[in-house]
């Protein structure tokens, strides 16, 4: 069965499931939206869900700042947001603070999905998530919303069930024609994220097909069945008109600049549900966000190094409420220069008013092993309280080692011994140091 040939990547999906460790994720589609400033960076890690109706959903958030302070946080839920829990969190400079809020979920009986967000007066961050309702037993469908589908050849279509806990690709055994099956280790990966089952048939030739799956419950297992029908008068695909990134491909940028990649989604029989946003060096689902209506917009906004620093696309599907799903679109996106540290190692003081001020510098290559960005940077040497540039230098530091460069210029005569500030700057590091010019014999 395809879900045991999956095992070996589901190892690896635990192992490299933190590629965006080193990256701030977050995510805006429709109404829903997200600021982040310099003060604090909020990222939802993980929920619970799915589960069951009358339950408690708790959500988990990592707050960091850049100064110590103190922060509220609030759990913000549904298409029409309500906040259903506030709680102030103490966070240390440079450091990271984490918050579960939660709620106990209304007894709905049907099942439903829906954003939520953990956000404060300086940033948010949000995923969608699964309540299953109790009309609905153990397990429910979540797409196709309905037990047969027509679509036309080609189109993908993303099959996904709930139970009231959170379920594994290994958990599920899934029964379809071998002729259908499309990206099935996307689909697990998705399943990691999200805790629902899925599996993704892509269709290239009409005919009518079974697929069914098998859910372990709490009191021993579900069947949920559909039937798909491909036929030239079927519903088509949806599509992503639009799909960009800013700062551009031709940009560069440094690892604390934020990236985002923006999308445009349509959808002609008006049913768009959601966006799967995919980074593009392990092929692994990193959020799904909300969409609605026939056409509506997302972006996934990122900052640290992530994929794009070692040269790998951003990838997106667009998914629709009957498990439609659009063509994978890909975009580039800028070139993230690896950071160099800069330090001053000395000077060469004692000095005099005229002589020539030299200047001693490390730079260290502190990007990552897999980063393709340009190794060559240029450093500067200021001086003074407006920071007057005096020299500059390039300098080419491959990754983990260090070059030693040393700048400098003539100082001005002085009549009196003279103090001032001497800067060293690569584009993202800087180092700073007290020199003194005596007066002339």
């Amino acid at each position: 069965m395809w879900w045991e040939r999956q095992s070996r990547r589901y190892g690896r999906r635990r192992v490299l499931g933190g590629i965006a460790a080193g990256a701030v994720l977050a995510a805006t589609s429709g109404a829903v939206g997200r600021t982040q400033t310099e003060e604090v960076e909020v990222r939802l890690r993980e929920t619970n869900a799915p589960v069951a109706a009358g339950e408690r959903l708790e959500v988990t958030a990592d707050l960091a700042g850049r100064t110590a302070m103190t922060v509220d946080a609030r759990l913000v839920v549904g298409h029409d947001p309500e906040t259903v829990e506030e709680r102030s969190v103490s966070v240390d400079g440079d450091e990271t603070a984490s918050i579960t809020l939660g709620y106990e979920t209304p007894r709905v009986r049907r099942t439903q999905s829906f954003p939520v967000r953990v956000e404060t007066d300086a940033g948010a961050d949000q995923r969608t998530v699964t309540v299953v309702g109790t009309d609905d037993g153990e397990s429910a469908t979540i797409r196709p919303d309905a037990d047969e589908i027509t679509v036309q050849p080609g189109t993908s279509v993303l099959f996904e069930v709930a139970a009231g806990r959170r379920l594994e690709p290994t958990d599920l055994e899934w029964e379809a024609d071998d002729a259908i099956a499309g990206d099935l280790a996307l689909a697990g990966d998705y399943t990691f994220l999200t805790g629902t089952g899925a599996y993704l048939a892509a269709p290239e030739t009409g005919g009518t097909y079974g697929v069914g799956v098998t859910v372990p419950t709490e009191t021993g297992s579900s069947s949920h069945d559909w039937t798909l029908e491909v036929a030239p008068d079927g519903r088509g695909r949806p599509t992503i008109e639009s799909f960009d990134s800013d700062p551009d491909p031709d940009a560069t940028v440094g690892t604390d600049d934020v990236v985002e990649s923006r999308l445009v989604a349509r959808d002609p029989e008006g049913r768009l549900d959601r966006v799967v946003w995919i980074e593009g060096q392990n092929r692994t689902v990193v959020r799904v966000d909300h969409l609605e209506g026939e056409r509506d917009e997302a972006t996934l906004a990122r900052t640290g190094p992530g994929w794009v620093a070692a040269g790998y696309p951003t990838a997106a599907r667009a998914v629709c409420e009957d498990g439609r799903t659009s063509e994978e679109a890909v975009v580039d996106g800028p070139e993230i220069r690896p950071p160099f540290a800069v330090e001053i190692l000395g000077t060469n003081e004692p000095l005099e008013g005229g002589d020539r001020l030299e200047v001693e510098i490390e730079v260290e290559n502190e990007g990552g092993m897999m980063a393709v960005g340009d190794t060559t940077q240029e450093i500067e040497l200021l001086v003074g309280t407006d920071r007057e540039q005096v020299d500059s230098t390039t300098v080419t530091v491959p990754f983990g080692t260090t070059e030693t460069v040393v700048l400098g210029y003539e100082t001005y005569p002085v009549a009196t011994a003279d103090t001032f500030p001497v800067r060293v700057e690569s584009p993202d590091d800087a180092a700073e140091r007290t020199v003194t010019v005596d007066a002339g014999g």
